[in-house]
């Protein structure tokens, strides 16, 4: 029996009269219904467009419908570019990953993973979710807030001392990624039935897919650049962003100083602010350690 599906799509309501002419055009028949402009029906198909803009597609033809609108229809296309991409046959679940604070000298390093259902495509673009590096901060941690009722989401938080002993360890910040990435990724595939995975290309595809888990390894896995463009890895950016913010501020607190994000003039005066404070080996326990940005700080090639 075939499964029935559900898909919101916001749309502007000065879109009523052409939305209405497809329907029509494709059979659908009209009733009246509280609250919308009107409701319309065909087998395997319920439309309903309601006065706050909302287009609601159920049924077992739902998803056919919504692309040939989207074909028509500019404002029903919320990510069409990037949902191209991918794979055939269309994944239903997919999970897309990201992080925040790899260029960043204070702070832990994040990678989030947020799985996305198809269906759920226009509820973040509602939300507007894109790349976070075009957020405001405090947009940011609206949508993440939002966005943990819209899919199952895995966050990593890799505090600075612990980053510092896995780069000594690793010896690379694209292993220590992968690793990172893998982790993410098997820990939502033990909750989520996704058959594709997207990650934004961090490293060669080599060393990402070798520290890619059992799980991971079953599943279709794609890394490319500019993946953000996808709504699924741009949830991931969002939340992975939020999530370093917050424990920046949470280290600006706990040290007295007013750390910011970057590698620039001001995280250079922090740090000596922070030396001056705390002695030079406060940085290993709030800073990424390796970057240069430690030896214009103190002067010191290394701190280990």
């Amino acid at each position: 029996m075939p499964s029935t599906q559900s898909f919101t799509l916001k749309l502007p309501t000065s879109e009523e009269p052409a939305l209405k002419s497809f329907f029509l055009n494709q059979g659908f028949m009209f009733e009246d219904l509280a609250y919308a402009f009107w409701r319309a029906k065909i087998p395997g198909c319920t439309a309903a467009f309601y006065k706050s803009g909302k287009l609601l597609l159920q049924g077992s033809e739902a998803d056919a419908y919504r692309r040939r609108l989207s074909e028509q229809n500019d404002a029903a296309k919320p990510y069409e570019a990037a949902l191209a991409k991918h794979p055939s046959p269309a994944p239903v679940i997919w999970i897309g990953t990201d992080e925040a604070g790899k260029g960043d000298y204070f702070g832990p390093l994040v990678v989030a993973g947020f799985a996305l259902e198809r269906s759920r495509v226009e509820l973040l673009a509602e939300l507007a979710v894109g790349d976070s590096k075009t957020l405001a901060d405090s947009r940011m941690r609206e949508m993440d807030e939002a966005l943990r009722a819209c899919g199952q989401s895995e966050l990593l938080v890799i505090g600075p001392q612990k980053y510092n002993e896995l780069h000594a360890k690793m010896g690379n910040v694209n292993r220590l990624l992968a690793w990172a990435h893998a982790k993410v990724i098997e820990n939502l595939l033990e909750r989520v039935a996704a058959d594709y995975v997207l990650t934004d290309q961090f490293a060669s595809l080599d060393v990402i897919l070798r520290a890619l888990g059992p799980r991971a390894r079953s599943v279709r896995f794609e890394a490319r650049t500019k993946a953000e463009e996808d709504p699924a890895v741009a949830a991931a950016s969002v939340i992975a962003r939020s999530a370093y913010m917050r424990n920046l501020a949470a280290l600006s607190k706990q040290y007295g100083v007013n750390l910011k994000p970057g590698a620039g003039a001001d995280v250079i005066a922090a740090g000596r602010k922070l030396v001056q404070l705390h002695g030079p080996q406060v940085l290993s326990g709030i800073a990424k350690a390796h970057f240069a940005t430690t030896q214009t700080i103190t002067g010191q090639q290394s701190l280990f």
